[in-house]
């Protein structure tokens, strides 16, 4: 194991070799830790003789990015102990400066407003086609994309988030031929498509459509600790130095040596084992879909929203339900799941559920949500719900750039004294952590409306200071 699994090995040769150990981390191998920690405690370590640095490496590290990269199909690999989140900041950094314009779905994730903050990008954003019934962006159009590149030919790259948090995959192999004929090159938030290259019936990579470059959230998909991540490099991409740099200036000093090993290791068993966990979790996908959608009043979105034109895949993985045929809410459905049955799922709105498979899941765990689906929908009956104008993400209009808007004054104002102000701090849902409104966008009657929704609706809100909205930050008028 020790030529493929080089920092794992190094880790358990180290922690066999007794040492006296007179260096951070200050627990000195799991002491005064609880117990259970043991076995993972005398496994933290920090940059000793040996070990290697995840800013410079040469040795254990340098194996194992080259392993990594193999595996998925890049031309070179970056671990990422800040999550997926911190790559999308490093390309974004990568590719445009302060005041260059960047495009970018509306629906993309708060990590890449962070980045334009940080970068001084302008956005240009492709606004997305909002599913009729599931009230989302599940893809971004080609079509789009063209008008995009078209009116703004200054745009430094395009950015693109596929798959979706619902498991719909754009088509990035088409979206790369436009965005070439514009001499641009396109880049992806691949967070939830880890494990994309092991099996060839699940969609195709970004990589292997052409991007030139990729962000996987491995922690999502992977048998990895929370936020093991990779950023993947493709053929073509002309900016690694500055890439490098940003994801150095972007990551601890102090990167967790366990969570190093655990992409290690979760990379040799997806090498080894990962089609054949993938294939049995794709038969149970196919199989349970068809049982879920047997249960009158609940509705598993599977193959139909792939149209061939925008969305061209799904992960199997991604189980949608839809509670409009119920006398239930998505947050009331996953509340019951939660307290009555004890299953946790992945996300809730106001008319669908995500549960989100793993690989590792087994028979028993599907059984166990189409048993509670089938008791709940035999006591929650319904007559059918429509999708109101007040649940999907209305547009919205750049004032100042995000970074712009982060440096300014700012004042807190009441939610209703909001409107014609400028935002001056992020408002998102999460999951999925797609912001409603941005720091430097123009708070608009339509934004307001949406915000109060918001405000009366049991969601998790990220980015504000006052998560229950009563007042919110404005930019300072001058």
């Amino acid at each position: 194991m020790l030529e493929r699994a080089p920092i794992y090995e190094a880790l358990n040769q180290y922690a066999q070799a007794n040492n006296l150990r007179l260096h951070m981390p200050g627990h000195i191998g799991g002491q005064a830790m609880p117990v259970e920690w043991g076995g993972l405690a005398c496994l933290d370590l920090t940059e000793v003789a040996g070990m290697d640095d995840l800013h410079l490496p040469q040795g254990i590290i340098e194996k194992s990015r080259r392993l990594l990269a193999q595996a998925a199909g890049a031309r070179e690999s970056f671990f990422l102990v800040n999550g997926a989140s911190c790559g999308v900041q490093a390309m974004l950094m990568s590719m445009a400066g302060d005041g260059e314009q960047i495009i970018i779905p509306r629906n993309a994730h708060r990590s890449f407003y962070a980045g334009m903050v940080l970068s001084g990008a302008w956005p240009v954003y492709l606004p997305g086609e909002i599913h009729a019934e599931l009230g989302e962006i599940l893809s971004v159009s080609c079509a789009e994309v063209q008008k995009a590149l078209a009116q703004n030919p200054a745009s430094q790259a395009l950015f693109i988030t596929s798959p979706s948090y619902y498991g719909t995959c754009s088509d990035i192999s088409t979206i790369v031929q436009v965005a070439a004929d514009y001499g641009k090159q396109v880049l992806v938030d691949e967070a939830h498509g880890g494990h994309f290259p092991f099996h060839s019936g699940y969609p195709p990579t970004a990589l292997s459509q052409g991007a030139v470059a990729a962000v996987n959230g491995l922690h999502k998909t992977w048998p990895v600790l929370n936020p093991g991540a990779a950023l993947h490099i493709g053929r073509g991409f002309f900016e690694r130095e500055r890439l490098y740099q940003a994801v150095s200036l972007l990551t601890t000093t102090s990167p967790s040596y366990p969570l190093l090993a655990s992409i290690e290791t979760a990379r040799l068993f997806m090498e080894e084992q990962g089609y054949e966990y993938l294939e049995k979790a794709r038969s149970l996908a196919v199989e349970y879909r068809i049982k879920i959608n047997r249960i009158k009043g609940v509705h598993c979105y599977g193959e139909e929203l792939i149209d061939n034109r925008n969305i061209i895949g799904l992960d199997p993985l991604k189980i949608i339900i839809s509670t409009r045929q119920l006398s239930l809410s998505g947050y009331q459905l996953s509340r019951i799941l939660r307290e009555k049955y004890r299953i946790q799922l992945e996300l809730e709105s106001q008319h669908m559920v995500v549960a989100m498979f793993s690989l590792l899941h087994q028979r028993e765990d599907w059984e166990r949500l189409y048993i509670a689906l089938e008791e709940i929908a035999s006591v929650y009956a319904g007559n059918g719900k429509k999708l109101s104008r007040h649940e999907t993400l209305p547009g919205t209009k750049t004032i100042l750039s995000p970074r712009q808007a982060f440096l300014a004054a700012k004042e807190d104002v009441s939610l209703e004294d909001s409107l014609g102000r400028i935002a001056g701090e992020m408002i998102a849902v999460y999951p999925p952590g797609i912001p409603c409104l941005v720091p430097g966008e123009l708070i608009s009657p339509e934004i307001l409306e949406y915000l109060q929704y918001l405000k009366n609706s049991p969601v998790r809100i990220q980015g504000v200071q006052d998560a229950r909205l009563e007042k919110i930050k404005v930019v300072t008028q001058v």
